[in-house]
């Protein structure tokens, strides 16, 4: 299901319960409403109109006896007017009535019996005082009349009790359906959630291990949405990314290789020429001579280094590890470089422990990451200027190991080799930087012959494939100063 899909059916939900919520607030409300008009337009007036009729009942009870006692004919009058009263009273209970119904029932009729007594004592009246059935008639219907106003009162507390009982069972659908609602609501965001962020975490990943240089990375594309489509484009573009990335590894390594043997078979041929053996050569010939072997021998390094990284990056580079003691190690590298620190007029100093040092490592890899360094110190260090050289033994890891790398040593004893020089030194920024591959710091602009930007990338890979760390600081002297951590053995 798309992801847009997912989110209106979640969102169409949400509304459709958010409708049915409100829908039965609506619908209750109107009842509680529709139940306080009958309480405030009916029930309160049928509560009146009985008091009134008990009023009405005593006013005809007043004049009966007066005409009855009297025998005066101006006390008809009052009681006709009060005796209509009392009908026009019952006539509107009859029209409004409820539940009382009954109760109105037996008033009407009891005053109808009662209307039609009195009309024949006062046509033929017998005695001066008020008839006792007359009287007796009378107490029921008042007693009827106060039923009747009971009736009133007990409907309209019904009526109340229905409006109390519907508003809390309308508070508490309120609250419950609310509740229902946002724990929906939390659950179809979550669901939203979920579904956008794993496979979104999965395409940061992703880029990240393109950025890497990882090009075998590959997404899941057995979803069915929109990251789908994107993961299937995304496993194209790396998949065409590692063919060009193959293309151009197989490109450098049969290119470097290929140049390799006619570079040392010219190599071989000025040498032979520099030693005079096919005859002599003048000072401005073997000064000749002598160039094109410099820049040969710098072209065999370069070819050199990009076969070491073919080889790194295809995962086929050889190591011999054995325990070596690490000091003559360091006397081959320095012996190799002097010759070109000689030509700049610089010197290196080495120091090393009294005790020996061992690490087990390959003896020629190590020399090979030190004369990238020396090489590195020599073409950035200023003429007649010194390149200190430094072996010691450390307990800890030192303060300035990468913290990917300083997780992964492991050692109660390492060796700490540093190479320091005196030159402009390398910027914060940039000191991870001289680390990747065919990046160069530069003093000034580009110098022929300097080289292709791979021999600290190679040396990382060497140093990290012996399990230590290589990193580059400030010279408390001014310059930079290239450490190498790699764990030691115990002393001999």
């Amino acid at each position: 299901m798309k992801i847009t899909t997912r989110i209106s059916l979640g969102y169409v939900l949400l509304f459709l319960l958010l409708a049915i919520l409100v829908g039965y607030q609506v619908i209750t409300i109107g009842r509680m409403q529709a139940i306080n008009r009958t309480l405030s337009g009916i029930s309160f007036r049928n509560a009146l109109v009985s008091l009134q009729a008990l009023r009405d009942l005593d006013l005809v009870e007043e004049y009966a006896r007066k005409s009855f006692a009297l025998a005066d004919p101006d006390y008809l009058g009052p009681l006709r007017e009060y005796r209509n009263e009392f009908e026009r009273d019952l006539a509107e209970l009859k029209g409004q009535a409820g539940s009382e119904r009954g109760e109105i029932a037996r008033l009407a009729a009891g005053w109808k019996e009662f209307s039609h007594n009195l009309d024949l004592h006062l046509a033929h009246p017998a005695a001066a005082a008020f008839p006792e059935t007359l009287q007796a008639e009378l107490e029921l219907l008042k007693t009827e009349a106060h039923s009747v106003y009971l009736a009133n009162l007990d409907a309209m507390r019904d009526k109340v009790g229905q409006s109390r009982a519907m508003g809390e069972t309308a508070t508490l659908v309120l609250w419950v359906s609310t509740l229902v609602v946002l724990v929906i609501g939390a659950l179809v965001s979550f669901l939203i959630y979920r579904s956008i962020s794993r496979p979104l975490g999965h395409l940061t990943e992703g880029t990240r291990a393109i950025a890497e240089g990882k090009f075998f990375y590959r997404l899941d594309t057995s979803r069915n949405d929109e990251f789908s489509h994107l993961a299937r484009d995304f496993n194209t573009m790396t998949r065409r990314l590692d063919e060009l990335d193959r293309l151009k590894k197989d490109f450098v390594s049969h290119v470097s290789h290929e140049l390799k043997s006619p570079l040392a078979s010219m190599l071989e041929t000025v040498q032979v020429l520099l030693e005079e053996i096919p005859g002599p050569v003048n000072d401005r010939q073997r000064r000749l001579l002598d160039l094109c072997r410099q820049g040969g021998v710098r072209l065999m390094a370069m070819i050199g280094d990009l076969l070491d990284m073919s080889r790194i990056e295809a995962g086929v580079m050889e190591y011999r590890l054995e325990p070596r003691e690490l000091a003559p190690l360091l006397d081959r590298a320095v012996a190799e470089m002097e010759m070109q620190a000689r030509e700049r007029r610089i010197a290196i100093e080495l120091s090393r422990p009294a005790e020996a040092l061992e690490a087990e490592c390959d003896g020629d890899r190590l020399i090979q990451v030190l004369v990238n360094l020396l090489a590195n110190a020599i073409r950035f260090a200023p003429d007649d200027s010194i390149i200190r050289v430094e072996l010691e033994a450390a307990r800890e890891v030192p303060p300035g190991v990468p913290a990917a790398r300083a997780r992964e040593l492991r050692s109660d004893r390492y060796a700490l080799i540093s190479v320091a020089d005196s030159g402009p030194g390398i910027p914060a920024a940039d000191r991870e930087k001289v680390f990747e591959k065919f990046h160069q710091a530069k003093k000034g602009g580009k110098i022929a012959g300097e080289g292709v930007g791979l021999g600290l990338a190679i040396s990382r890979t060497l140093v990290e494939a012996h399990r230590g760390a290589i990193w580059v600081e400030d010279n408390p002297g001014g310059g930079a100063r290239f450490r190498v951590l790699l764990p030691a053995g115990r002393p001999a």
